[in-house]
């Protein structure tokens, strides 16, 4: 791993303000290299230039996960079931766990923001998968009634006993 930039070695003070006209997108280079200066740090035109560019970047990057993810819960809600909605329950767990170690490895705060949004994108997964873990125990639960009546009349038109008609029925409900 790199050196770390002379951005990122700041007082917090000083780096949250810087963070924060780049975030805002109110400020521009000189004026940020003003405004370390005026808060008594120093920091050159080019490393204030290189941290905004990454840090845009990474702006960029979550602006573009948050309108995917939106898309792909969208999509899971609306057919949790289909190969696309396990697909992208799938997608955004991995998107969950990476995005959650690479917070581990920086050094660098984790906006609240970005952990809410995460949070509401886990919780969101949790609640399509318990959801879809339902429908599937029901149509289980649908099929085996189906298939123990069916029993029970092939069993019953067969002429076997009550008894042994329970029993199959019983069994194919797994009662017993």
């Amino acid at each position: 791993m790199g050196r770390k930039s002379s951005i990122t070695r700041l007082p917090p003070k000083v780096k949250k303000a810087v963070d924060a006209a780049i975030r805002d997108g109110r400020a521009t280079i000189d004026e940020i290299v003003e405004q370390i200066e005026s808060m008594g740090a120093t920091a050159s035109r080019s490393a204030v230039h290189r941290y905004k560019k990454t840090l845009e970047e990474h702006f960029q990057r979550v602006r573009e996960a948050r309108e995917l993810s939106k898309v792909w819960i969208d999509k899971l809600g609306s057919e949790p079931d289909s190969d696309v909605g396990q697909l992208v329950a799938e997608l955004l767990k991995t998107v969950a766990v990476q995005t959650s170690m690479h917070m581990n490895e920086s050094d660098e705060a984790v906006p609240p923001n970005q952990l809410m949004f995460l949070a509401k994108a886990m919780k969101e997964i949790a609640q399509a998968e318990k959801l879809s873990l339902e429908r599937e125990i029901k149509i289980r639960e649908q099929v085996a009634s189906e298939a123990a009546d069916a029993v029970e009349e092939a069993a019953a038109t067969a002429g076997l006993s009550s008894d042994v008609v329970k029993l199959m029925k019983e069994k194919v409900l797994g009662i017993r």
